[in-house]
Order: C-alpha cells, then sequence, then structure tokens
C-alpha cells in the first residue's frame, strides 16, 4: 500500500492503492474491494476515486476495513476525508492542522524506531563506510555480494532508506557520503542496543578468525595481572590508540576494503569473598 502520510487528496491515495493492488494481483478488482470492505455495490471504490460519490461516516468505516488501515493510518485517512469534503473553509484549515499534527507524530515515531534499527544490526554501520569504496554502488545486490552474502539484498534496501533517512548517508557531488553525526536514542535503549552492537561484531570477529587467511587478519592477546588502579589508565590509552588511529586511517584515499577493529580489555578474575 502507498505510503498514506504523504498524501492529503484521499482520492488520489485511493486510486494510487489501486493501482499498486492491481500491479501486485491481477486478482484484484472493484469486485473484490468492495467484498473485503462489504459494500453494496462492486463499482462503489471507482465512483469515490472519479468524485461521484462522497464518503458517509457509515462507508468511511467500510473503506478502512477494505484497506486494512492501522489505528493511526485510520484516523489519518478519516481527518482526509473529512478535509476533501468539507466546504467550510475554516474547518478545512482545522482538518489541515490535524494531518500535519497526525504526520509529525508518525514521522517522530519513525525516525526514534530508524534509531533503534540502525543500532540492532552490525552491517548499517558497514554499509555507511563501504560508500567510500570506489567501487561502490547503491544496489542492495551488488552491497549483499560484497559482505559474502551476509545479508540479504532486502536487509541491504532497508538499510540503505534507514541510512539516508537518519542523515547517515549524504549526498554530495552525486555520489554518497558517510555522515558521523550522532545518533541519539534513549538511554536505555542505547544501552542494551550498544552492548548487541558489539556482541554482533564480536561473532563477525569469531567467523574471521577461523574463515579469513592470516595474512589479512591481526588477533594478538596479552594476558597480565595488573592494579585495580591501573585500569582508568589502560581504559584512556586504548580510546586514544583508537582515536589516533582513526585519524590517520581517515586521511587514506586508495580506498579497497571496510574492516572492523575490536579492543576487548576486560577482567578474567574475580575477588574472592
Amino acid at each position: 500500500m502507498p505510503d498514506i502520510f504523504s498524501y492529503s487528496d484521499y482520492r488520489k491515495f485511493l486510486k494510487d492503492y489501486y493501482t499498486e493492488a492491481k500491479q501486485k494481483s491481477s486478482a484484484f478488482s472493484f469486485r473484490y474491494f468492495a467484498r473485503k470492505a462489504e459494500l453494496p455495490s462492486f463499482n462503489y471504490l471507482k465512483l469515490v476515486m472519479d468524485g461521484k460519490r462522497s464518503l458517509t461516516p457509515e462507508y468511511l468505516k467500510k473503506f478502512v476495513k477494505g484497506l486494512k488501515l492501522s489505528e493511526r493510518e485510520a484516523h489519518y485517512f478519516e481527518t482526509m476525508v473529512s478535509l476533501n469534503q468539507s466546504k467550510d473553509a475554516s474547518l478545512q484549515s482545522e482538518y489541515l492542522r490535524k494531518l500535519f499534527e497526525i504526520k509529525r507524530r508518525v514521522s517522530a515515531r519513525e525516525i526514534l524506531r530508524d534509531q533503534e534499527k540502525v543500532y540492532s544490526e552490525w552491517y548499517h554501520w558497514v554499509i555507511r563506510e563501504m560508500v567510500l569504496l570506489p567501487d561502490f554502488k547503491d544496489d542492495p545486490k551488488w552491497i549483499s555480494q560484497k559482505l559474502n552474502h551476509a545479508i540479504t539484498p532486502a536487509h541491504a534496501r532497508e538499510s540503505l532508506k534507514i541510512l539516508k533517512r537518519l542523515g547517515l548517508l549524504t549526498r554530495k557531488n552525486s555520489k554518497w557520503m558517510p555522515s558521523y553525526r550522532a545518533v541519539k536514542t534513549s538511554d536505555e535503549v542505547s544501552n542494551i542496543a550498544i552492548k548487541k552492537l558489539h556482541e554482533a561484531f564480536i561473532q563477525k570477529a569469531l567467523e574471521c578468525l577461523f574463515n579469513t587467511p592470516l595474512e589479512e587478519r591481526e588477533f594478538s592477546g596479552l594476558t597480565i595481572a595488573l592494579p585495580k588502579s591501573k585500569i582508568p589508565c589502560i581504559k584512556e590509552k586504548i580510546k586514544y590508540f583508537r582515536k589516533e588511529l582513526n585519524e590517520i586511517l581517515s586521511a587514506e584515499e586508495n580506498l579497497e576494503e571496510v574492516y572492523q577493529l575490536n579492543i576487548q580489555f576486560y577482567p578474567l578474575t574475580r575477588r574472592l569473598k
């Protein structure tokens, strides 16, 4: 179904809905919709689309049922109908204000969902960096192949949309470029999501440990006893190293592949009581 929140004319929405439904299934017809919506006339949808009939409150409910609208979509559709069928200028202004308010709330919820999604899967961050590769293609199939089919083209397509909506990918001189703006979400969601993100990248590291040639990776470790007072100093040095390496590599121009650097520093023992 077309994005209902991008419309202000309900008849235009119904026309696009019918066209898309017909393209997806040749079985879809005015008669088919009439059965779904429990309409008395098989061509009632066409009459409404063509402006030959208006929607009464009774038929409005039937259309909501036939279109399978969610509660929020139904509220928006009802407001569109009221806007388009009203002859009172002051009422039209009020209905238009309501449309914008519903649209604003939906947009805010969509942004929140996108913020949560971008932290939930590792590949969003990889795709953002992949756009710097000279052979990058804004093509879900190509992205899937480049990631060795670790994700499907459908996942890649959704990821591109999310990254663009959040402004993590921006258009510059007809070319997509990564934006390193912060992705904000609630502290609770962010904390859980970041833990899952680290878990996903650690799992990818394990896969590379067994499947990537030694000359293309570096796995090393340090097991050492130390006083707990040194932990803040070590954490600071790790952060500095990561920042310094990022600055050095970000200045490179002949990019070829996307790599992930994981630094794990954690206690292996606990003080016994």
